[in-house]
């Protein structure tokens, strides 16, 4: 057997293994994320679902003002209370879902 015919073999093989594992890989992927999504819509508590609201509030506050820090001047003020009163804002509604059981 030449070089060529070597490396076609190798390539063939190759090519047989990835079409045949390539749906396993989808199907293990797709049922892990329908396995992730069933977790994150169990019913939470409602003092679960304000803690996950509060958690998210702060995350994206403190995205916030890592993006108001590149600006100077007048717009990182802008910026700096935007996402403070965005914050309060979240918080508020995290606290109302809370009390009224949602």
């Amino acid at each position: 057997m030449n070089a060529n015919a070597k490396c076609y073999a190798a390539m063939s093989f190759l090519a047989c293994l990835l079409l045949t594992t390539a749906p396993v890989n989808a199907a293990q992927r797709q049922s892990a994320s329908k396995a992730e999504a069933q977790r994150m819509t169990q019913d939470m508590s409602a003092q679960a679902r304000y803690k996950n609201a509060r958690r998210e509030a702060n995350a994206a506050y403190k995205e916030a003002v890592a993006d108001c820090r590149k600006m100077r001047g007048a717009e990182h003020t802008t910026c700096m209370k935007d996402a403070k009163a965005n914050l309060q804002n979240d918080l508020a509604e995290a606290k109302k879902t809370l009390s009224s059981g949602e």
